[in-house]
């Protein structure tokens, strides 16, 4: 749990899930532990996830490090840096870029800290006990649904995209072409 948590691509947090729930099933140790342990070990990693990322992102390409550090990235952390790291802890193709951008682009540590903290007990709670009192037939289940549900989220998010654009672009000021000159009033 602390290699996946700190954003390591191609860790499966499955895996010691599987274990823990059998763990529990044969009364080694209790659902309450597996939560808590699980949690703890994936909030350590993010921080040193986090951690890593500022230290090493000297040691980058200068490209990949003006990313990092662009206003850009800053002001998307800054407005939605809280939902992007607890919805980084559960979706694993954002754990790796949400970690390192935010230790990379300077991320407040003290929310970094909140926000992961939150993240990990949301991802291994809800985790950790479907994997434990369904088994690891919950997986199974859970990719048959994605597989099916992609295509509709993807064109929810593409439409969202479109209808976000469409309005932004209707809100924009005429351009000097466009603008229709008003009369003076007089100055009678």
């Amino acid at each position: 749990m602390f290699l996946e948590g700190m954003g390591i691509p191609g860790i499966p947090g499955f895996l010691p899930m599987l274990a823990l729930a059998e763990s529990i099933h044969a009364g080694q140790t209790t659902l309450w532990e597996a939560l808590l342990s699980g949690t703890l070990g994936n909030w350590l990693g993010s921080l040193t996830g986090y951690r890593l990322a500022a230290s090493l992102l000297t040691r980058l390409p200068q490209s990949w490090q003006r990313l990092a550090r662009s206003k850009r990235t800053a002001r998307l952390m800054q407005r939605y840096g809280g939902l992007l790291v607890v919805v980084s802890r559960t979706i694993g193709s954002l754990r790796t870029p949400v970690t390192l951008y935010a230790g990379a682009s300077g991320y407040p540590w003290p929310a970094y800290v909140a926000w992961s903290a939150l993240g990990a007990a949301v991802h291994v709670g809800v985790w950790q006990t479907l994997i434990w009192y369904f088994g690891p037939e919950i997986l199974n289940q859970f990719e048959r649904w994605q597989d099916r549900l992609l295509p509709y989220l993807l064109g929810a998010a593409v439409l969202g995209l479109g209808v976000w654009w469409w309005r932004r672009r209707r809100a924009r000021p005429e351009g000097p072409e466009d603008a229709v000159a008003e009369p003076k009033a007089s100055q009678d």
